[in-house]
């Protein structure tokens, strides 16, 4: 499934999951916000996160349904991008730290 999903977001092709376990799993809140004009209620947001490999070569394509923009980026160029200041600081770069350990 995970790996479906992936492929539909982001059109990438030839792609392993590490080893098709959760790599990461946060559970964060949310405060009540507008969205699109539109209020979502505060709730709760469980990010799963899988390690996979592929060719960083390899085609992407946006699908305007799943996403905004897909581009590949090195672990220090994909921290500049968020705005989220909390997320950088306590997923982001855990997630970076955890898959250059899986690395060596």
């Amino acid at each position: 499934m995970a790996l479906r999903e992936l492929q539909e977001e982001t059109g990438v092709k030839g792609v392993l999951l590490a080893d098709g376990e959760i790599f990461s799993l946060e559970i964060l809140t949310v405060n009540g916000h507008i969205r699109k004009g539109i209020y979502v209620p505060g709730h709760l947001h469980f990010n799963v996160t899988y390690l996979a490999e592929a060719d960083e070569g390899g085609e992407l394509i946006v699908n305007e349904a799943e996403n905004q923009a897909v581009k590949w980026f090195s672990f220090e160029e994909a921290l500049a991008v968020p705005e989220e200041p909390w997320m950088v600081a306590h997923v982001y770069k855990k997630l970076i730290e955890k898959s250059r350990a899986n690395l060596l």
